[in-house]
């Protein structure tokens, strides 16, 4: 709230040499992921001016990059396999972005062009003319796969805006979701989509206890990795068939 207060004063203090400014905050800066991590919702909110009624803000969720691989099966040598045939490299794992108006003309435009950028852009194909699929087709399943797990959206949440002056925005998180840094980006927008102002936020989410354990030495040390993953395999095994043993004497 303290953070609100200041973005207000010194908004209002710089609005003669500004048309249109936003400036934002966030109520967590952190977000931990153990193993009973079921999703969160972190608010954004901040101050604004609006140069006229036809100024809309835009709001980005950008999640940290991975990478995806689109595979089909292929017969080889008599034996079918999944053959890697296009893949999606440096694209965010999470993806989500609002507008305060939902009628803004070139909201299509925009929701392409954001789009394009982000996921088209990077991927790359490996796959021969004959496998009858287009770059178009990868894209398209990648972006309802995205949206079916919750991990893309795109103009679904609401954006509160108070007195044209004041707004808020709430980010909501899926159970799973991928270490790293969030970037949340606020601008305002004219009527042809031209950027006029931008405040950005930034979030750490990291996996600790268990999570963070398994996750660290699966990249820095795999021999250790898959000893102990076996062990506790073993371990669970045979605890199960003394419990069944016990239970059916």
């Amino acid at each position: 709230m303290r953070k609100l207060i200041f973005a207000i004063i010194f908004l209002f203090s710089t609005s003669p040499f500004s048309l249109s400014s936003v400036i934002s905050g966030i109520d967590k800066s952190d977000i931990e992921l153990s193993t009973r991590f079921d999703g969160t919702s972190l608010l954004v909110f901040g101050a604004l001016t609006l140069e006229n009624d036809s100024t809309s803000l835009l709001v980005e969720v950008v999640g940290p990059s991975t990478s995806v691989n689109i595979r089909k099966k292929v017969q080889v040598w008599g034996i079918w396999v999944n053959k890697k045939v296009a893949q999606f490299q440096g694209i965010p794992s999470f993806y989500q972005i609002s507008i305060s108006n939902p009628e803004h003309p070139v909201l299509m435009e925009i929701e392409n062009q954001k789009l394009k950028s982000l996921f088209y852009d990077f991927l790359e194909t490996t796959s021969t003319p004959e496998d009858g699929n287009s770059a178009q087709q990868y894209y398209d399943e990648l972006t309802r796969l995205k949206k079916k797990l919750g991990k893309l959206s795109t103009f679904e949440e609401k954006i509160n805006i108070i007195d044209k002056k004041l707004f808020s925005y709430t980010v909501n998180l899926p159970k799973k979701i991928h270490p790293g840094i969030y970037k949340i980006k606020m601008t305002l927008i004219d009527q042809k989509g031209i950027e006029l102002s931008k405040s950005e936020q930034s979030i750490n989410v990291s996996k600790v206890g268990v999570q963070e354990f398994l996750s660290y030495n699966s990249k820095n040390n795999p021999v250790f990795y898959g000893l102990f993953s076996v062990i506790i395999a073993l371990f669970l095994g045979f605890s199960a068939a003394q419990l069944f043993r016990w239970l059916y004497r």
